[in-house]
Order: structure tokens, then C-alpha cells, then sequence
């Protein structure tokens, strides 16, 4: 799909995903590496697949290849200095991106930054773990992975607007505001007049009542969801028929009123004991029961049921073995296409090149340049918003799909999101509400998820809805659709239904498994899928059972690969003139952010699994106490210097010279010398103490820290946007600036069928009777 494009990846280890993201999608990526090349390891091997290597040992030479190339990824990884605007001075079509831990500019644009620090400034960490112990990290880094993804979409925005207006320009791109994304929507309490959320491992507490999730079983850990509403509580009540046949849960309790236990809850009529019980019941249940034999009746009666994967469970999954998800390199099997893709299907990559391998090749082909074929502007469309004049039906929901048409929405799509007050969104009654008013209209996730995109209720059990979309289809480049597989064709809505109506229609069908395979009616949202992925395994405790990562991580990860594959699609149908259907598995795409890890275990034999915070290289490396209560601060030292520094600020300057394998041996000591010092302080105040002599620090933010924060705020991270029932609400923005394009939102995510009118008149043409018909008809609803 970006056959035409070359790439000058300049990025070290922290960054290498974002070149491998366009690369899988079928760009010219180059490596430039230092004289001696990179160092090699399992991130190496994992990716810089597809890659060709060539070494620069100058800024003149890395210029003389940005001459030819369409994308530059930095991450101020080269030895020399690089001047980006001179790059992009002597080739005015060149789209430079810069990812850095905070922004180019901004307080905190030069402190130290590491996986473990940026997750502690982002919202994330402060929700993620046991409430009786320090906030804990994913034990696999993931930061820089957000920002290489975030990277990848970002270039790809920029192609697109260059297609408009024959121009490159600059990207500039926060590490921390990427992985930000990664709490919602706990990061928008505050400004929502909410209370923090409360960090609970295996589970969420909504006030005294803690909702145990996991569970251990037979051979692990098992998620089971216990929750309300009218699609969650009669797959409770599946669940727990299947408790009642084998002995494990009593009439009354299989009877009660799962769809609004909730409500009951709330006017006294039942009580937290009740649910108390039952978990107790679910534990005692689960214990007689395999993850296999649990995923077995879940798949056959829609249960909200998963296994907590271990990585060597991912790796012999059934369902990613039936979709062909591995590439076998040297006897390795690693992630392979994130995305199916029709018509124009991702190729296998092969193995990661050797330093310089192709140095001469690259020196003498051809340079890449500006495709041929351009998108004019259409007419009245704003030449800063890149993706202008893009129509896209938004038929998703929850968060996952939709999080990535916001990103297509931000940047100046046409986005109708279509749903319904019969069965209204999740996120429109879960996950908070302003000053804990739940009203659907007042729904914080709602409000940022699906800002700037117009809506429209149309319910689909009705034919005249149908028709609704048929024409919205007609009308659209983009259908982006999150139903169980197989729901859209039994509407007569599947993609070659569509397709006939659109010929060039690029649709995106995203699930939790994907649209083929044995699991592909796997019931389930972002948490389970974080889970079967793997990573609710590798996050807590060792001595303690799996606390997994907060709320619905997948969630938050896929959206960035669903945006790069449909960008992709559509530059590919500018240039062909063919539509294509995307087929995207949030797990699948996941697991790619376990890469390295999977590689490794296949060559050792050594399994990553839950460590706490501890890490293989810094030390000491951890979430330490400061003064107050929950108030936490962590602390990376990557190097002997930086160990110094902290051991005078802690007037033990005793222990200064000792060096990473002293360390090492006495780690639980360091660690009780540093929670004795980090104990008596301020966090914020020994965080700009610490990074002030060098010292990769950062006090764990929950929301209301966050949006004090003074680089988000330079950022613009948070923006108030107007919603007309909530007046002014926060929407966070996208983690990167586009120096020709105007970044912001116009409104927060709209009210129920609040864009009708102007989606029925304006954008379909149908007259006031026709209206009239559908609203008699109760479609309109």
C-alpha cells in the first residue's frame, strides 16, 4: 500500500516500531546506523524486519539520502547533530518527525526521560496495581512503543496533506502525551468534579464495592466480568445459569435483575453483599474449571469470559495459528501482519539486515518522490486540516475504533458516527459522568472519544435504518464498523454488499480476534483483550496474581494501527482507484508490542512474566514513597553518574561509586535507603530536585496532577471544547503538532442524533418528507 514511499529511519531501539509499522504496510524503510551499527538483540530482530541498513557516519551524509526520501523518523538517536529544517529546506516535499519524551519545547522539553518515568507523568501508572502497594509498571517497556505508533500515524497524516498541498512539513511528538491516552478515562476525573480514580489490582472499585475481575483457576488466571446494563446483564446471567447447573450459584441469586442491578443498587432495593457473594461463588467456581475449558463456553455462549494468557499462550493461540498471524524468521516465529487487508495484502518481512547491508544499493537506486497522483481540495475545505474533504460512517463504538476516527475527525474528516438510543454506547453509561450525574448525555469518554464527528441515532433492527446507511455508504470514502463478525452481512450491510453500492469504499472491520477464526466470536472489550494478549500476565507483582494494566489497554493501543492501515488504504486508492476491506484484530495488533519478548522466549526459553518494577538494566528502578497519602515518586537510574548524583542528594555518599553489578547485589537495600529518603519529601519537589543533577525522576500523577501539569498544558494536551449539553467539556488532544496544520477540536462528542438534520439534508439530500417517513417509521431512534 505505500510502495511509492522511502523512510530514513533515524531512530535508535526506543523507536524502531514506528519504521516497522510502515514497513509491514509496504514502504522503503532504510536504517541509518552509526559506524559500527546499531546493538543487536531481540528488538532488533523484531523490528527491523523489512528494513535495509545502511551506515552514515556524518550529517552530510544522512542529508545526501534525505534528498530522495518522503519520511525522516528521529529520535535524536545519531551521534552528530541533524538540522531537520535545513532537511526539509533542500527537499521541500520531505515530512520530518521528531519523537521526543516531552515535545521539542516546554519546561520539561530537556529533562530525562525512561519507560518507567513517562508512564508515572501520563495518569497511567498512578491507576495501575495493588492499592496496598506501590503503583507498578507493565513489566514489558511500552512508552516508546505508543509514541513509535503514534509516530508512524503521524507521518502518514502528513503524506496525506502533502498530497493536497505538494509540501512536506514537521512533526513534533511527546512521548508522555502518547501514552496519556493510555488512562482513559481516569485521566479526565478531575475536571470532571469526580474523585480519583483508586487503583485496584484484578479489578475496579466504584466507591466501597470492589468488582473482582480475575480469577484463578485450574491452570492460571481466568477474567470474569460481572456488570449491568442491557447488553452486559443478560451475558451475566448466561454466566451464572451455567454456575447454577453445576452447584456454584442458587435460584434466587440466577434470578435477580442483572440489566438494572445497578439502579437497584442505588435505591437500596439490593445490596453490595449481594455481589460480595457472588464473587465469592465465581471463585470457588472458577477453581474447578481450565482457561481452556472457560474460553471453550464463553466462545459458544456469549460469555464475558477470558483467559489470562501467558506469552507462550499467545504464541500457540489457535486463533492466531488459523489466521496465519506468525512469520517464521530463522526458526522464530514473530508477529506478522497486524492488519488483513484484501485485495492488497501485507507481505511477510524478512529478517532484520545487517549494519550497512545495503549501503551501496541504497547509494545507487533510484530516490523515491513525490507519488504522482494528488487529492485537490475540495471546494470551501481549510487547506491546514490534512484529512479534509474525507467522508467517513462511523458505525463503531465503545472505544477502540472509535478513538481512531477521532484522530480522522481532528484532522478534518467528515465523520458520521451512527448510533442508538436502544441500545445506547457503553461509554455513554460507563466510565464517568460530569460531577457523577449520569446522564447519558453527560458521559466524560463519550464527550473526548467522539469529538468533532457528527452523529446521527438510527436503529438498525428497523429496514428504513438500513437504507439510511446504504446511502451514508454511498456517500462516504471510509465505513468503520465494530460489530461481532458477521453482524453487518446479516444486515445486508457486509463489505460485498457495500461494495456495490461504493466500488472504491475502503472499510474497516475492527474486533477483538478479528473476522475469521475459531475465536472470532470471542465476546469481549479492551481489558480482555489486553488480557488474551498477554499483557495482564506481565503486569504486577511476582509473589502476588496478575494485576494487568488499567482498564481496556488494547483499547488504547489499536486505534494508532488502525489509522495507519486505513491511511495506507486510502493512499492506495488514490493511486490505484481500488477500495479495500481492512479486517483489523486489536489483539493481533497488540501482541506486537510484545515482540521482542516472544523472540526471546523462543531462543532462551525464559518466559517474561509479572516483576514488579524492577528492570534488566537500571537500577535502582522503582516507585518509591513520598510525604502524604498514595503520593508516590518514581526513580530510573540508567547509569553510574546518575547513581552518584542520587546517592549525594541522598547524603550517602558512601555508596556512590558503586557500580551496576554492586548495585545489583544489594538492590533490596538500595531500594529501603531510597524509600527511606524519597519518603520525607515532596514528590513534585524532589522530582525537579532530582532531574535538575540529571536524575530520570518523576512524581506519579493521577488526573488532577496531570492537568496541572505544566508541559501538557504547553502542549495544549487538554482542551476545552463546547457540547451543548455540558457547556464546555475536556477533550485531550492528539500527541503531536503538524507545523502547516491547525490542531485542535471545534466541539466535544455530540448528543444523541444532535447532526440529523444536517446529515439527512445537507449531506444526503433527503427532503423533509422523506425525514418525516423515517422518523414515523421509529428509525430515528
Amino acid at each position: 500500500m505505500l510502495g511509492p514511499y522511502r523512510v530514513l529511519d533515524l531512530t535508535d531501539e526506543r523507536c524502531w516500531f514506528a519504521g516497522n509499522l510502515l514497513a509491514q504496510l509496504g514502504a522503503d524503510v532504510v536504517l541509518v546506523e552509526p559506524p559500527g551499527g546499531w546493538p543487536r538483540g531481540y528488538a532488533h530482530d523484531a523490528y527491523n524486519r523489512g528494513k535495509r541498513s545502511v551506515v552514515a557516519a556524518t550529517a552530510n551524509e544522512v542529508a545526501a539520502l534525505t534528498a530522495g526520501a518522503d519520511v525522516v523518523l528521529h529520535n535524536d538517536a545519531t551521534p552528530f547533530e541533524l538540522d531537520l529544517a535545513a532537511l526539509r529546506d533542500a527537499n521541500d516535499q520531505l515530512v520530518t518527525v521528531r519523537i521526543t519524551p516531552w515535545g521539542e519545547t516546554g519546561p520539561k522539553a530537556d529533562w530525562k526521560a525512561t519507560d518507567l518515568t513517562l508512564f508515572a507523568s501520563s495518569g497511567q501508572l498512578a491507576v495501575t496495581g495493588d492499592s496496598d502497594r506501590p503503583p507498578v509498571r507493565i513489566s514489558i517497556p511500552q512508552a516508546w512503543l505508543h509514541a513509535g505508533a503514534q509516530a508512524a500515524v503521524a507521518a502518514l497524516v502528513a503524506l496525506e496533506h502533502r498530497a493536497r498541498s505538494r509540501h512536506g512539513q514537521h512533526v513534533d511528538l511527546s512521548t508522555q502525551q502518547a501514552v496519556c491516552e493510555t488512562a482513559l478515562s481516569a485521566i479526565y476525573y478531575a475536571p470532571a468534579g469526580l474523585e480519583e480514580v483508586q487503583r485496584e489490582a484484578g479489578g475496579v472499585r466504584f466507591g466501597s464495592l470492589m468488582l473482582r475481575t480475575i480469577y484463578a483457576c485450574k491452570d492460571g488466571y481466568v477474567i470474569v466480568t460481572v456488570a449491568f446494563g442491557p447488553m452486559i446483564g443478560p451475558m451475566v446471567r448466561r454466566f451464572l445459569t451455567w454456575m447454577n447447573e453445576e452447584g456454584y450459584c442458587d435460584d434466587e441469586t440466577l434470578n435477580k435483575d442483572w440489566v438494572d442491578f445497578a439502579l437497584h443498587l442505588q435505591s437500596g432495593e439490593e445490596t453490595v453483599d449481594v455481589i460480595e457473594g457472588l464473587m465469592d461463588d465465581i471463585a470457588r467456581f472458577c477453581m474447578t474449571k481450565t482457561k481452556a475449558e472457560m474460553i471453550e463456553r464463553g466462545l459458544r455462549d456469549s460469555l464475558l469470559i477470558c483467559p489470562v494468557n501467558t506469552l507462550q499462550d499467545v504464541l500457540d493461540s489457535p486463533q492466531l495459528g488459523a489466521r496465519d498471524f506468525w512469520d517464521e524468521v530463522g526458526g522464530t516465529k514473530l508477529p506478522g501482519r497486524f492488519v488483513l487487508a484484501g485485495r492488497t495484502p501485507l507481505s511477510p518481512l524478512g529478517p532484520a539486515p545487517e549494519a550497512g547491508a545495503h549501503t551501496t544499493e541504497v547509494l545507487a537506486g533510484p530516490s523515491a518522490g513525490l507519488p504522482s497522483v494528488t487529492e485537490p481540495l475540495p471546494t470551501g475545505a481549510r487547506s491546514d486540516k490534512p484529512l479534509a474533504g474525507l467522508k467517513v460512517a462511523d458505525l463503531a463504538w465503545v472505544a477502540a475504533a472509535p478513538l481512531a476516527t477521532k484522530i480522522l475527525a481532528h484532522w478534518g474528516a467528515t465523520v458520521v458516527r451512527v448510533e442508538t438510543q436502544n441500545r445506547p454506547c457503553l461509554l455513554r453509561g460507563a466510565l464517568g459522568h460530569r460531577d457523577d450525574v449520569p446522564d447519558q448525555e453527560n458521559a466524560i469518554a463519550w464527550h473526548s472519544t467522539n469529538a468533532n464527528k457528527m452523529t446521527i441515532s438510527l436503529d438498525l433492527s428497523k429496514p428504513e435504518a438500513r437504507d439510511v446507511v446504504r446511502d451514508l455508504v454511498a456517500w462516504a470514502d471510509v465505513v468503520v464498523e465494530s460489530f461481532t463478525p458477521g453482524t453487518m452481512a446479516a444486515w445486508g450491510l457486509g463489505y460485498d454488499d457495500l461494495r456495490e453500492i461504493n466500488s472504491d469504499l475502503v472499510m474497516v472491520s475492527s474486533c477483538v480476534m478479528g473476522q475469521s477464526g475459531p475465536h472470532r466470536d470471542f465476546a469481549g472489550f479492551g481489558n480482555m483483550a489486553a488480557s488474551v494478549a498477554g499483557f495482564f500476565d506481565i503486569t504486577g507483582w511476582a509473589d502476588r496474581g496478575p494485576a494487568g494494566p488499567y482498564l481496556a489497554y488494547t483499547d488504547y493501543c489499536s486505534p494508532r494501527f488502525t489509522v495507519c492501515a486505513l491511511l495506507a488504504a486510502l493512499d492506495h486508492r488514490r493511486r490505484t482507484g481500488e477500495g479495500l476491506h481492512l479486517d483489523f484484530s486489536q489483539m493481533e495488533a497488540a501482541v506486537h508490542m510484545l515482540a521482542p519478548a516472544i523472540a526471546e522466549m523462543q531462543v532462551t526459553g525464559v518466559r517474561r512474566t509479572r516483576r514488579g518494577n524492577e528492570d534488566d538494566h537500571m537500577v535502582p528502578h522503582g516507585v518509591y514513597p513520598a510525604a502524604g497519602d498514595d503520593e508516590w515518586i518514581a526513580v530510573a537510574v540508567e547509569n553510574d553518574e546518575q547513581w552518584r548524583s542520587l546517592a549525594i542528594e541522598m547524603r550517602r555518599e558512601d555508596l556512590a561509586d558503586l557500580d551496576v553489578p554492586a548495585r545489583r547485589a544489594r538492590q533490596d537495600e538500595l531500594d529501603e535507603i531510597v524509600t527511606a529518603f524519597t519518603a520525607r519529601q515532596n514528590g513534585p519537589g524532589l522530582m525537579h530536585r532530582l532531574q535538575a543533577h540529571g536524575v530520570p525522576a518523576h512524581y506519579v500523577q493521577n488526573s488532577g496532577a496531570c492537568i496541572d501539569d505544566p508541559q501538557l498544558a504547553h502542549r495544549g494536551h487538554f482542551q476545552w471544547a463546547p457540547h451543548s449539553y455540558a457547556r464546555r467539556t475536556i477533550v485531550d488532544a492528539v500527541p503531536y503538532t503538524l507545523s502547516a496544520a491547525h490542531n485542535g477540536f471545534d466541539w466535544a462528542g455530540p448528543t444523541y442524533g444532535e447532526h440529523a438534520i444536517e446529515i439527512l439534508g445537507d449531506l444526503l439530500g433527503y427532503d423533509t418528507d422523506r425525514i418525516a417517513d423515517l422518523a414515523a417509521a421509529e428509525a430515528l431512534a
